[in-house]
């Protein structure tokens, strides 16, 4: 490929390849902040940087024309050449365990690795079940943009200290009993301290609002021991938590039944679903679906799989 801006390049990686400067640096051996200041900034790097960094871009471009140029076989019938969405043993079971915290005004956490389906189940209740505020927890969030995040979502104003902010948000909350507070990637809230924690907490003991935490062990961890040694008994005695233990290979053989896989390459996405700590079903889906991009509706080999792998930087 002709070699343009290095900085241009790297963010088209990102924007219409998928390949996060994470990944990326994974790749070259060079730090993701380093790149970021590189697309962001303009950085200048030395010359073996710039190498390794073209090197991978150079790569999976490469991958990524070969998986276009596939021969294209004829479409059977009765097989899916798109992606559709699991309803696995677990989702169904985290969904009925989602209306139960719902129902019974509970304070949930729901637990999983990267990659099980934690923001696909919240997301999915929140379309079905009306009332559902969910927000997305963000590192840099504090308590104050937490508090108008909930008030937003409710149609409540707030302008005033974390304490009347807190305040104003029980008293809007107070006599709706149709709602249900989701936060997604929980383990951001713990920045510093635990506040926002028992900020949530006592929003949850003045309305009763049900809560559900979502997000990876750090969480569970958090609520146990919080970030610094501190005391979250109360907060932890109050909560029911659901841990995604992710799906296993008898039923991800079963879901790919489904489509049109060679024996070996089936073997091998299962064994990438159920690998809850590389990804799951997160990187199962993205895999399978580069597959099936490339496959063109003829069957899914070892060697569409192994490219697929590689575009993905799996190796």
């Amino acid at each position: 490929m002709v070699r343009g801006n290095l900085a241009e390049e790297l963010l088209k990686l990102r924007e219409e390849e998928g390949i996060s400067f994470q990944e990326a640096g994974a790749r070259s051996g060079i730090a993701r902040s380093t790149i970021s200041q590189v697309v962001n900034q303009g950085l200048r790097l030395k010359p073996n940087q710039e190498e390794s960094l073209w090197r991978v871009i150079e790569e999976v471009r490469g991958v990524k024309e070969r998986l276009d140029t596939a021969p294209v076989p004829p479409v059977p019938t009765g097989y899916k050449t798109e992606i559709e969405l699991y309803e696995t043993a677990e989702f169904r079971e985290a969904m009925g365990w989602c209306s139960y915290v719902y129902s019974k005004r509970k304070m949930g956490v729901l637990v999983g690795h990267p990659g099980s389906g934690k923001t696909t189940i919240l997301r999915h209740f929140a379309e079905a079940q009306p009332g559902v505020l969910y927000v997305e927890a963000w590192h840099t969030m504090r308590i104050g943009d937490l508090l108008r995040s909930i008030g937003e979502a409710i149609g409540v104003s707030l302008k005033g200290t974390n304490y009347q902010n807190t305040q104003a948000l029980i008293a809007g909350l107070r006599d709706r009993g149709d709602l249900l507070i989701a936060i997604d990637e929980a383990e951001y809230l713990c920045r510093n301290n635990v506040d926002k924690f028992e900020v949530l907490r006592k929003i949850w003991d003045n309305t009763g609002t049900p809560i559900i935490l979502c997000g990876t062990p750090a969480v569970e961890r958090l609520l146990t021991v919080g970030r610094h040694g501190e005391n979250l008994a109360q907060l932890y005695r109050r909560k029911v938590e659901l841990k995604l233990n992710g799906i296993g290979q008898a039923e991800a053989r079963r879901i790919l039944q489904e489509y049109r896989v060679e024996a070996d390459a089936a073997a091998a996405l299962a064994a990438i679903a159920a690998d809850v700590k590389h990804g799951g079903m997160g990187t199962f889906v993205e895999i399978l679906e580069l597959c099936l991009e490339a496959a063109e509706g003829g069957p899914i080999t070892a060697e569409i799989l192994k490219s697929a792998k590689k575009y993905k930087l799996m190796y």
